[in-house]
């Protein structure tokens, strides 16, 4: 039996966003066994959005799929998959906005002394940094994030620069390419693995936000989170054929 396969397997990698914010680079992965309202707890936390008042809905890219309307289902008895977008709304948030800009042309004590503001609102119903549970909640989440690279250091440790390997990732075409580079990138978080595609499906030349990491052609280079390859003897696609 595969543990590792049965591990993955009960979980769903999603990409988090608000109306307010692009979905996120990587996936977060939620148990398919949690309840929805244990998932809008930890999206409090990421979101700053309250778990009370948050409305959550699932698209494939534009699509809307389903809304998780109900708070004492499991994440997996919805219809959703991995790569799938997690919007996060919360009407009552949104409304508190205008407080955060005043905030800045405010001195602090007048800020503090105004009555309906969002940090009010966070600190009269004990969200965010104001729940007790809250620096728990954030070590739990820090935690995993350290599991998360964990797992990513030794997923590109089995790699090698050179190494033919196929690339999976949400809602794209399976392609084959070649490991150019492995490691971390300036300005973000987790390992990377630098891969220059057979075809022309890439973002980049090697380089990433003016750093160079490898060298390929315009729109063959491409940077992916490790669990997206899977490394074998693949052929190269000749895209002339």
């Amino acid at each position: 039996m595969n543990v590792e396969g049965t591990h993955l397997s009960e979980m769903l990698e999603l990409y988090v966003c608000t109306k307010l914010s692009e979905p996120e680079l990587n996936a977060r992965r939620y148990r398919r066994g949690m309840t929805i309202s244990e998932l809008k707890n930890k999206l409090e936390m990421i979101t700053g959005r309250s778990a009370s008042s948050m409305m959550l809905s699932a698209y494939d890219k534009d699509k809307l799929i389903v809304k998780l309307d109900d708070d004492d289902l499991q994440l997996g008895s919805y219809p959703i998959e991995n790569g799938m977008f997690l919007l996060v709304d919360d009407p009552t948030f949104e409304s508190f906005q205008q407080d955060e800009i005043d905030s800045f042309k405010m001195t602090k004590e007048e800020y503090d002394a105004k009555q309906e503001t969002l940090k009010s609102f966070l600190k009269n119903n004990k969200l965010g940094k104001y729940n007790p549970d809250y620096q728990k909640q954030r070590e739990l989440e820090n935690l995993e994030k350290e599991q998360q690279e964990n797992i990513e250091k030794e997923q590109i440790d089995k790699m090698e620069v050179g190494q033919r390997c196929c690339i999976r990732l949400p809602n794209k075409p399976t392609q084959h390419g070649t490991v150019m580079y492995k490691g971390r990138l300036d300005g973000k978080k987790g390992y990377w693995v630098g891969v220059k595609y057979d075809e022309p499906y890439g973002k980049n030349d090697g380089c990433l936000n003016g750093k160079r990491y490898f060298e390929t052609l315009p729109k063959y280079g491409s940077f992916v989170t490790p669990s997206a390859i899977e490394i074998g003897d693949f052929p190269v696609i000749d895209d002339e054929l």
